[in-house]
């Protein structure tokens, strides 16, 4: 039998000498991953800026999750949503967010969509700071936005009944990004602004 090989680099001992160490192929890939890891964090938060304080000043404007409606006292983890997603060109700072309840922040997923945190589960304009973070989103071919399923939406849809892209086609409604026709949300006229 054959003696041991121990790698010069990374320390680890092998039955046969090869060329990449597989150990240090090993380490490689996790400082790569590592290092990949750390720049899409950087990308998504260059600089912290949103900081606690800020958020939980925000929360205070919250007696339950806009969304459903669910106390903060039952509600579990609160999720710091962002009305206009980061992944969908919107800044990661206080003013884009809301408070929700994690599974409602899960429900909304990457949608547009911004509460009355007065009337849990109405959708409520975009505050006019990220107006402008609107027309980027429709620039950017990178960018996909969902396509309104076949028929009309009843710009009264409240959660739970409406899908988030429906609630998603009203919140752009009410911020006159999409043309209203008369409470109802006609599916070319949304199609049309939505695949800009």
């Amino acid at each position: 039998m054959g003696s041991m090989h121990r790698c010069p680099h990374c320390l680890q001992d092998f039955l046969l000498r090869t060329d990449p160490c597989p150990g240090c192929v090993d380490l490689a890939t996790q400082r790569s991953r590592a290092k990949k890891a750390k720049e899409r964090r950087a990308a998504y938060d260059p600089v912290g800026q949103v900081e606690e304080w800020e958020f939980w000043d925000l929360l205070r404007w919250y007696c339950e999750c806009p969304c459903c409606g669910k106390p903060w006292a039952t509600a579990g983890i609160v999720a710091r949503d962002h009305i206009v997603p980061v992944s969908r060109g919107g800044p990661n700072e206080a003013k884009n967010l809301q408070p929700l309840c994690q599974s409602c922040n899960l429900w909304k997923s990457d949608h547009i969509i911004y509460f009355d945190r007065h009337f849990p589960g109405r959708c409520a304009p975009l505050p006019e700071h990220l107006l402008a973070y609107l027309p980027a989103i429709q620039a950017d071919p990178s960018v996909q936005l969902p396509l309104i399923a076949p028929g009309t939406v009843d710009a009264t849809l409240r959660y739970p009944q409406a899908t988030p892209r429906q609630l998603e086609a009203i919140t752009l409604v009410l911020s006159g990004k999409l043309p209203d026709c008369e409470g109802q949300i006609s599916v070319d006229e949304v199609d049309l602004l939505l695949d800009l």
